[in-house]
């Protein structure tokens, strides 16, 4: 009976896990655009291009006739994480690979006030793989996670230097997780592999306002509304006495505030800076409902996780060297918001600072542009939570490399 306990107990903590993976600070995707990448992805008052409605949709009135964009940014994560157990101290390091979200936009003047537009892009995106038997299996092996946003807009120009828009959110997403379970049984194998798989839709909106003071000074304003997931997957056990299950749950995803400032600082330099808010205090708890109940026991299980809202500190800036080519630099300093308490291997993540290098060619109506980032993760150091399968340990050494790539044109 104890061994049974503890074998309902992780699978419960399992399928709780699985679906936190969709929030975590280290699947936040917040790159748009090369152009917008290069710059420290502060956009919000620079409406250069159809991509400014990745941030902020009412600088599309700043954009004439047909325009349109896509691209990707290509991304590649690395992470060590050192575990300390009675037989010592191992590195761990999760598998890189490279993960690709998409953007692709494109803006439609309508008459002399009114701009249509639409943004299809991923807010949230990456994973993490680890080997198979490591010390950690218990919390992680593998996890995925994969979304997309549609998001249609309409601007107003309300005055000639101050416009206004809405949008509408569709987005979809979907996680994936793979790990270990300790059977507590002698006729199965030491470990039974529990995976799970779930997605889901939800709506939201989006508000933005664009106000130019001068020729050589304007200022962004844009939120994006909480979504409401009612996500629906399924799991299954490698166990011959234990069958699969439904489960659903309802997860919020945060409000997220952007404020941004555009300078032409000179004829041929701009400056951008902004602050994003990002209200992750919505995320209070993550229920998971099982039907039929997990192991004809338990019809549901619920976890707190109180996490923090954060910012995150954008500075970017470009030099016109002439009508056809650019230089841009930008740095972000951003903030995690999963507090130590509930820190874990599916997310082995903390503080980051990014750095960004990138140019842009245009010619005519075409344009192109290439960015890379280095993103740089702080250490950090974590306290054992052998319930959840988490060691004491620390993560270390983490970064990542970002390539983005966009091209437009206007009609």
């Amino acid at each position: 009976m104890k061994q049974m306990k503890l074998l309902v107990g992780t699978l419960g903590v399992a399928a709780v896990l699985a679906a936190q993976t969709v929030l975590g600070a280290g699947f936040g995707i917040y790159e748009g655009s090369a152009r917008g990448n290069a710059l420290g992805t502060e956009v919000t008052a620079d409406p250069a291009s159809p991509s400014v409605l990745y941030n902020n949709a009412a600088g599309m009135t700043e954009l004439e006739g047909t325009q349109m964009e896509a691209g990707a940014t290509f991304i590649r994560p690395q992470q060590t994480v050192v575990t300390t157990t009675p037989a010592g101290t191992d590195n761990n390091y999760a598998k890189s690979k490279w993960w690709t979200p998409p953007s692709a936009y494109v803006t439609h003047q309508v008459n002399d006030k009114v701009w249509a537009g639409m943004g299809v892009f991923s807010r949230y995106g990456l994973g993490v793989d680890y080997e198979n038997d490591w010390v950690g299996r218990y919390n992680c092996q593998e996890a995925t996670i994969q979304s997309l946003d549609l998001n249609p807009s309409v601007a107003f120009k309300v005055m000639d230097n101050l416009s206004l828009a809405a949008g509408l959110r569709a987005e979809w997403f979907e996680f994936e997780l793979f790990k270990a379970i300790p059977s507590g049984t002698p006729f199965v194998d030491p470990d039974l592999q529990f995976h799970m798989k779930g997605d889901s839709w939800g709506i939201g909106y989006n508000l933005g306002a664009f106000y130019k003071a001068t020729d050589w000074l304007s200022f962004g304003l844009a939120y994006d509304s909480e979504i409401k997931q009612e996500v629906e997957g399924s799991y299954d056990v490698t166990h011959p006495l234990l069958s699969g299950g439904d489960g659903s749950g309802d997860i919020t995803t945060p409000g997220i505030l952007r404020f941004g400032t555009s300078v032409k600082a000179t004829e041929k330099l701009t400056v951008n800076a902004g602050i994003v808010y990002t209200m992750w205090s919505s995320y209070e708890e993550l229920a998971i409902d099982f039907d039929p109940a997990l192991l004809g026991a338990i019809s549901s299980s619920t976890t707190a996780k109180d996490w923090d809202d954060v910012f995150r500190y954008q500075i970017g800036a470009e030099y016109a060297l002439n009508e056809t080519w650019a230089l841009r630099a930008g740095y972000i300093r951003d903030m995690t918001p999963d507090p130590d308490a509930h820190a874990d291997y599916i997310v082995p993540a903390n503080d980051r600072n990014l750095i960004s290098l990138g140019v842009g060619y245009k010619q005519g109506d075409f344009f192109c542009d290439l960015s890379y980032t280095l993103l740089l993760i702080d250490d950090r150091d974590i306290a054992a939570r052998p319930a959840d399968g988490v060691m004491p340990g620390e993560f270390k050494d983490g970064d990542t490399h970002l390539i983005g790539v966009s091209a437009g044109y206007k009609l």
